[in-house]
């Protein structure tokens, strides 16, 4: 029987809600979920699977409310134990005192009379690749996969990190100790000639919808007799949100609306814009379920994200499956990250200027409601039935296991 750790940073699942209080900046939504549905996806394959977790949790005092980190151990879904985790929530301090390289070791040491033993890590963390790399090194039975979600050229980081040389130095570490590993989960196909795996050693898993029905949707979230556009997501230029203000302005029908939820380094210009067109709503950082909600309730989801720069074929924006799985149709351009048969079950951009983006959003929306109910209703099937934690970490397990 196969037996699993997930070495990641998920949040346990009794202090979510703690967690996302106290976080001034940088709670990871799409993260939370991903590593969520990982777990989800073990389970339901009937794998035994534990989790040790780095919580991702930014830093007091600027991104956390608290200087000290202690949660206890706990279950996700019931099933699945997540071992205790504790530290000094402060830069340079964090990893120095976290107890997580112990309860890597415990639960190897606890395993040890097994054949062998799985860690798959969650991202390419140079923190959490050392500890999966030491514990190799000390248990001869232990094997590592790693999901790589991001290359580390293109993963974001603050100025300090950058001036210290501390970026470039995690960066030296991954690609000189990724031949560690010894099976591969990549976001595209394309991550696989960058970093030069061979066929059987890596799967595709674009992502993981895992379906939730503890939520309680909201119904009197929007005003009645208008369109409205959502954007749910990180606000941030490269990601076109820019892009997507500046057409909508340029729109004149009365009856739209354009709601923006999230966080990010344009979070003033989205509040400049909802100042100068009342048409334009901001909500800032709203809960996960209230998320689901407005999703559900829209007239078009939209991911203003161009096609350009290198990047985009190294990235699949992890919303498309949340948004897809909504019910409401949804307008993105072709990002090459993105696996053809999704744009069978959505509408899409050809131009990346705010002209062609803004009479798209008019055309889509003169469209009959049932035409856009029905492509609402293709990409839900399609995610639901194609895209659930059951069948993605499916391809997982068979490929740790072959």
């Amino acid at each position: 029987m196969m037996n699993v750790l997930f070495l990641c940073g998920i949040y346990p699942p009794d202090h979510k809600e703690e967690i996302f209080r106290n976080s001034k900046k940088g709670y990871q939504f799409a993260a939370q979920n991903f590593q969520q549905a990982i777990v989800e996806g073990f389970i339901q394959n009937d794998v035994a699977v534990s989790v040790v977790s780095d919580p991702f949790i930014s830093t007091f005092p600027l991104g956390y409310k608290k200087p000290y980190i202690n949660f206890g151990p706990s279950k996700i879904n019931g099933k699945a134990p997540v071992a205790p985790s504790s530290f000094i929530n402060i830069p340079f301090l964090k990893q120095l005192s976290n107890r997580t390289k112990q309860e890597v070791f415990n639960w190897c040491r606890s395993n040890v009379a097994e054949k062998e033993l799985h860690i798959l890590v969650y991202s390419l963390n140079a923190h959490l690749m050392k500890i999966a790399v030491q514990a190799k090194k000390k248990f001869e039975n232990v094997r590592l996969s790693i999901i790589v979600l991001d290359l580390p050229e293109f993963m974001g980081s603050n100025k300090l990190y950058r001036l210290l040389g501390l970026k470039k130095k995690d960066t030296d570490f991954i690609y000189n100790n990724i031949g560690c590993f010894d099976h591969f989960v990549l976001l595209t196909e394309a991550m696989s000639d960058r970093l030069h795996i061979e066929k059987d050693k890596y799967c595709v898993v674009e992502g993981i919808f895992n379906f939730n029905k503890e939520y309680t949707e909201r119904t009197d979230l929007l005003e009645e007799g208008t369109e409205t556009i959502l954007y749910t997501g990180a606000l941030a230029r490269k990601y076109g949100i820019e892009t997507l203000l500046k057409a909508f302005s340029s729109i004149e029908n009365q009856g739209y609306r354009l709601i923006i939820c999230g966080d990010g380094e344009a979070k003033e210009l989205v509040e400049e814009y909802s100042r100068r067109d009342p048409r334009i709503q901001y909500k800032g950082k709203v809960p996960h379920e209230l998320i689901v909600s407005y999703q559900k309730q829209a007239s078009l989801l939209i991911n203003p994200r161009g096609p350009g720069g290198e990047y985009t074929q190294f990235s699949f924006p992890s919303k498309t499956m949340e948004y897809f799985a909504s019910g409401t149709p949804v307008l993105m351009y072709r990002l090459p990250g993105v696996p053809a048969a999704y744009f069978d079950h959505c509408y899409t951009i050809d131009e990346t200027n705010e002209t062609a983006l803004a009479d798209k959003i008019t055309e889509v929306l003169s469209k009959p409601h049932v035409e856009r109910a029905g492509l609402g209703r293709s990409a839900s099937g399609f995610i639901i039935n194609e895209k659930n934690a059951e069948k993605q970490v499916r391809k997982i397990i068979d490929l740790i296991a072959g």
